[in-house]
């Protein structure tokens, strides 16, 4: 679906906004990863362990519904498998991605056995680096995962127990802490020294962050994602893309005072007003945030006019907004509500 009111392609949006140039309408992204591959028919463990496969299945899917970003690669539990845990390839590859098989770290002393991985041949790090040679070569953004550092170290042990270790065990945390948060420089370093520093983007989501207090986020989380963005900030990086998932209001004073890059690229759940993520964030990208339950289970009207409000909404932030669901739309959502996403968008995103 292409109007003819537009006057400009979906990589001229994408550019205009990381220059904050103006652009014709909202961009307009699906956030539909594992929709990817029910759309395409294809295994839901191949987007996560087959490069080639993913890239296709999300190219095909974002042409067909007229969407404006760019494949990228993304790991279930990440941490976890690169510090040495074992990874669970479902039977039914059609079901599921991946799962937690063993995790690293059982009790509180484990945490302190652990060693640093070798970035080159960890975990998913290996698909991450294929899926990130075939965006140079399709010519689209080049990224990486990169955080958030506390998000990971809880798929050292599972979020439960890591929460409970940053109040009993606080020292624990701290070290887990440190070592992934050295292990995402390494990450960085690797991908830097590939593609350089101007083409790549950092990539973050940070679910397990939402959990916690302010009073707990500035200790345990604030110093570490600061050096991280810092670092790579320093060597080059333009911008920085973190999903600030789930109900994060609580955090935003926070989160802002962070180094995103010029602009930054932050996507909110729904939990976050988009105004507010636009008070916060003045000078940054705002991504967001359709509620995906109604993505995935109302009626094709109803979608239509829930993403009407939240692009309209969107619209005042100005020349900054991509339109997009507060969360990965499921692979079990119906395409025609896809189709009525991208048709808001096009019917409303329209700047006068």
């Amino acid at each position: 679906m292409y109007s003819s009111k537009a006057k400009m392609t979906n990589q001229e949006r994408y550019h205009a906004l990381l220059n904050r140039q103006p652009v014709d309408r909202v961009l307009f992204s699906h956030k539909g990863y594992d929709f990817c591959s029910r759309n395409c028919g294809i295994p839901k463990a191949d987007i996560y362990d087959n490069p080639p496969v993913s890239f296709k299945a999300q190219k095909l899917t974002m042409e067909q519904y007229n969407a404006e970003l760019a494949p990228f690669y993304t790991f279930v539990a990440y941490g976890s498998w690169e510090f040495g845990g074992e990874i669970k390839w479902p039977e039914d590859r059609f079901g599921s991605g991946p799962g937690v098989l063993k995790r690293p770290v059982a009790a509180p002393d484990d945490v302190y056995k652990l060693q640093l991985p070798d970035v080159k041949t960890a975990g998913c790090i290996p698909m991450m680096m294929e899926f990130a040679h075939i965006q140079q070569k399709e010519g689209t953004q080049i990224g990486f995962i990169y955080g958030s550092p506390f998000t990971f170290a809880a798929n050292l042990c599972g979020v439960d127990t890591f929460l409970l270790w940053a109040a009993t065990e606080p020292d624990v945390v701290h070290y887990a802490m440190r070592l992934m948060t050295d292990h995402l420089k390494q990450v960085a370093d690797y991908f830097i020294d590939e593609f350089g520093a101007e083409n790549v983007l950092p990539r973050s989501a940070s679910p397990t962050d939402g959990l916690i207090s302010p009073r707990m986020y500035e200790k345990f989380v604030f110093p570490y994602r600061k050096e991280l963005h810092e670092y790579v900030l320093e060597k080059g990086v333009k911008h920085i893309y973190d999903h600030i998932c789930g109900d994060q209001n609580k955090n935003l004073k926070l989160l802002a005072q962070l180094p995103w890059g010029d602009p930054g690229i932050l996507s909110f759940g729904s939990e976050v007003d988009l105004l507010t993520a636009g008070e916060y964030f003045p000078n940054d990208i705002i991504c967001g945030n359709v509620e995906p339950v109604i993505v995935t289970t109302k009626e094709p009207e109803e979608v239509y006019e829930a993403c009407k409000v939240n692009i309209e909404k969107g619209k005042q932030l100005g020349h900054r907004y991509i339109f997009m669901g507060g969360c990965t739309i499921s692979a079990t959502t119906p395409p025609v509500n896809i189709y009525m996403m991208s048709k808001a968008a096009d019917d409303f995103g329209y700047y006068d």
